[in-house]
Order: C-alpha cells, then structure tokens, then sequence
C-alpha cells in the first residue's frame, strides 16, 4: 500500500502544495480539506505538485476539478505540475487536462 504524503509551502504569491504517493476515495478527502486550506483566501494561486503521485483516481480528480471551479469562483488560479507518467495519462484520458495548465516541472509551474 503507497502511503498519501502532502507538503503545502509558500513561493512568492503561490502556494505549493505537493502530493506524493496514492489519492484514492479512501484518503481524498484528506487531500480537499489540505486544498481547500491552502485556498482559503480569495485571489489564491494553487500550484498542485503532482510529480510524486504514483495513482490518482476518478474520486481524485474529482477533488481537483471541483477545487479549481471554486478557486475561479473567487478569482483565483490553479496549475498542475503533471510530468509525463501515469497521473497526466489519466488527465488526458478523462477530457480534464484541457481544464487545467499543466507544467512538466515545478520551476516552470512558478515562473
């Protein structure tokens, strides 16, 4: 069993908030609730670091979408750090990556 890890940090006027491991319907609500923290404020810019995610499913990508509709809502922004693998496969199969800017690495996401 791949264990969920999360780490949320400051760069700039973003918040970063990295997701490693598994998101599945058993932790996907630990994973909105530390979302919906690091966008409490209006106007956020979410930068979701998705590098070290090895399996997200239809209940996580889920948790994304409705977060980035919220995030719009209150004139905020999000953007995905998806490199090539298994977690952008999944994007694209679903019709979601349109939805989303996606970055293959963290440095161009914060630029």
């Amino acid at each position: 069993m791949n264990v969920l890890e999360m780490t949320r940090h400051r760069h700039g006027e973003s918040i970063v908030v990295s997701l490693a491991g598994e998101v599945d319907v058993d932790n996907a609500s630990k994973v909105r609730k530390c979302l919906d923290e690091a966008a409490e404020s209006p106007g956020s810019r979410l930068v979701v670091d998705l590098s070290n995610l090895t399996f997200i499913d239809t209940t996580g990508l889920g948790v994304l979408v409705r977060l980035l509709a919220s995030l719009r809502e209150r004139d905020g922004t999000m953007s995905l750090v998806a490199p090539d693998g298994q977690v952008l496969r999944r994007l694209r199969r679903t019709n979601l990556a349109p939805l989303f800017p996606i970055f293959d690495t963290l440095s161009k996401a914060l630029d």
